[in-house]
């Protein structure tokens, strides 16, 4: 039986997608508490299998989104060509709602929290996180990835540093927002 709760979440594709990540946050969270010396108790593919699943989910959300208004807009842009470029671009020749995505654009500038989520998911793609360990946190909004010149002395523990976590948080609640901002500006989204 489901609840009136899992139907809300089957209803809205782009919800569903942060709820998925918000899960796989709890769970990267468990391990951490679970393996407190990662050094000596590396669950190294269970870390690696949260970090993907956070990460897929949570930037699955923004592309159900940009589908979503693709559909309910009806700027008839194929799904598989939907991004936010394409969309912002459909919305400005048909001058609907124009300024809808500007807080997604402004997420996605260079060293920006999204943009970031994104550049580790690209990196991570490449390499394991077990060698995408060189983390260097700025504040606590901003991650910056060094993987290409990545030192091989770090150990796994970087993998599931609370700043990590506190930083996968945060982008989690900003994707939220953002969203609600988004659906807030057009009537067509909630």
């Amino acid at each position: 039986m489901h609840s009136q709760f899992d139907s809300a979440l089957f209803r809205d594709r782009v919800e569903f997608k942060l709820f998925a990540a918000e899960r796989h946050l709890k769970n990267l969270k468990e391990i951490q508490l679970n393996y407190p010396n990662l050094e000596d108790d590396s669950p190294l593919v269970q870390v690696e299998l949260e970090i993907d699943c956070f990460l897929t989910q949570v930037l699955g959300a923004v592309d159900c989104l940009l589908i979503l208004i693709n559909t309910r807009l009806e700027l008839g842009i194929a799904t598989r060509k939907v991004d936010a470029a394409t969309v912002q671009s459909a919305l400005n020749a048909r001058t609907k709602n124009i300024s809808l995505l500007t807080e997604l654009h402004q997420a996605l500038e260079h060293d920006r929290w999204l943009w970031t989520l994104i550049e580790f998911r690209n990196q991570t793609m490449q390499r394991p996180s077990v060698e995408a360990q060189a983390l260097v946190f700025n504040d606590e909004s901003t991650i910056i990835t060094s993987l290409h010149q990545h030192n091989s002395n770090l150990n796994s523990a970087a993998i599931v540093d609370k700043n990590l976590i506190a930083f996968f948080e945060q982008s989690a609640k900003r994707l939220r927002e953002l969203i609600n901002t988004i659906r807030m500006k057009e009537s067509l989204l909630k």
